[in-house]
C-alpha cells in the first residue's frame, strides 16, 4: 500500500509540475511577443523601425510551390464571384497551391508586425497576410483590404489607436498609412470591402475577433498619408491619380 500511495504521490507532482512548465511557456511566449510598446509608447513607428520578415518556410503541402513578385498594379485577376464571407476564418478549408503571389510587405510598428502580402486570403494567411482579391491595389486609390490570422500576424491587432502607423512596401515604394477607426463587424458584412466615402486612399486591415472565438471580424481602418515622403495629392498629381474600381 506505501509503495502505491508514493506513485499516486510521484504522478501527482509530475502532474503538477508539468502543468507549471507548460503554464510559464506560455506566459514566457506572450510577454516575448506583446508589443510593449502599446503600453509604453512608441515613438518609432517608421518603416525602418522594424526589419522585413524572414523568408517564408514552406509547409509540407506547400514543398513544391513557388513564390512570384507583381507590382500593384499587375496583381493578378481576381475570381468574378463576390466573396459570401468576410476573410479570415482559420478553419476553412484550404487546399496547396502551386503558385503564390507576393505583392509586398506589411509593417505594422507598434506591434512588431512584419509579414509578407500574397494575393489572396485562403491558404496565403499561413505564409503572411493576405490582398483581397478585387480590392484596392497597394498604395493606390480606392479600399485596399488587408486580411490576417488573429493567432499569428494580427494577434494584437486590436491595440491599434488612431494615430498610429500602418506601412506598405510594394514596387520600390513606401506607403505609410494611418489609423483613424476600428469597430467589429459579422462576417456576412461584405460592405465594407466597398470603398469608403471621402477616403480616397483607404486600407482597411481584417482579422476574426473575439480572439480564439471568431464570431466577428474586427476592422481597422487607415487612410494613405506618406508616400516616400509625399503626400498622395503631391505624388499622384490631382489630374493623374489612378481612377477608383
Amino acid at each position: 500500500m506505501k509503495r502505491i500511495r508514493w506513485n499516486k504521490k510521484t504522478l501527482s507532482r509530475l502532474l503538477i509540475f508539468a502543468g507549471i512548465v507548460l503554464i510559464s511557456g506560455a506566459l514566457i511566449f506572450e510577454a516575448y511577443h506583446y508589443p510593449w510598446g502599446t503600453l509604453f509608447g512608441r515613438d518609432d513607428q517608421d518603416e525602418v523601425s522594424i526589419p522585413d520578415p524572414s523568408p517564408i518556410v514552406w509547409e509540407n503541402e506547400d514543398r513544391d510551390s513557388v513564390i512570384i513578385r507583381s507590382t500593384p498594379e499587375s496583381s493578378p485577376a481576381a475570381s468574378a464571384e463576390e466573396p459570401g464571407l468576410l476573410p479570415g476564418d482559420e478553419k476553412a478549408a484550404t487546399l496547396p497551391l502551386s503558385v503564390y503571389t507576393q505583392l509586398g510587405i506589411l509593417k505594422i510598428p507598434k506591434l512588431n508586425v512584419s509579414e509578407y502580402v500574397l494575393e489572396g486570403t485562403q491558404r496565403q494567411l499561413r505564409y503572411g497576410v493576405g490582398h483581397v482579391e478585387k480590392s484596392g491595389a497597394l498604395g493606390q486609390q480606392g479600399n485596399c483590404v488587408v486580411a490576417g490570422h488573429r493567432t499569428t500576424a494580427f494577434r494584437y491587432l486590436n491595440k491599434l489607436a488612431a494615430g498610429d502607423s500602418i506601412i506598405l512596401k510594394a514596387d520600390d515604394n513606401i506607403y505609410t498609412y494611418t489609423v483613424y477607426e476600428s469597430f467589429a463587424v459579422l462576417p456576412k458584412e461584405t460592405w465594407v470591402l466597398g470603398n469608403v466615402e471621402n477616403e480616397p486612399y483607404t486600407l482597411t486591415l481584417i482579422t476574426c475577433t473575439p480572439y480564439l472565438v471568431s464570431s466577428h471580424r474586427l476592422i481597422v481602418r487607415a487612410r494613405l498619408a506618406d508616400i516616400n515622403g509625399m503626400t498622395p495629392e503631391a505624388y499622384y498629381g490631382t489630374a493623374s491619380a489612378p481612377p477608383a474600381d
